[in-house]
């Protein structure tokens, strides 16, 4: 009898909570890769890095390296992206010598590069 009851009792201590907690459960990244994101898709090509995005962070533009051959890079957010990435719900669209240029749905976002100065 005391057996059945502590199995029960193990039960319910163990797997009720379990069943709860999954069905509420969401993954959050803050604001680094999903492990559980492939990083390749199926041909081997390298997927273009998605990284989410909070509503209350504003995207602070920390620098730029920029070349006239169109390899420029930004540093967005503590996130390096190029024309293309994704950053949340951002698409770079274009990255140039002083400003960085994001795409939202139909919005179009100009991030100035401030000077040291200000």
């Amino acid at each position: 009898m005391r057996i059945k009851a502590l199995i029960i009792s193990l039960t319910v201590i163990v797997i009720l909570p379990a069943l709860l907690w999954s069905e509420n459960f969401k993954y959050d990244p803050k604001n680094k890769r999903d492990p559980f994101r492939p990083l390749v898709d199926r041909d081997g090509n390298l997927l273009p890095e998605v990284r989410p995005v909070s509503t209350t962070v504003e995207l602070n533009l920390e620098g730029i390296v920029w070349s006239r051959k169109g390899d420029s890079y930004a540093v967005l957010g503590g996130s390096v992206v190029r024309a293309g990435d994704l950053l949340g719900d951002y698409k770079v669209k274009a990255i140039e010598k002083s400003r960085v240029i994001l795409e939202r749905g139909n919005e179009e976002s100009v991030i100035n590069l401030r000077s040291e100065e200000e």
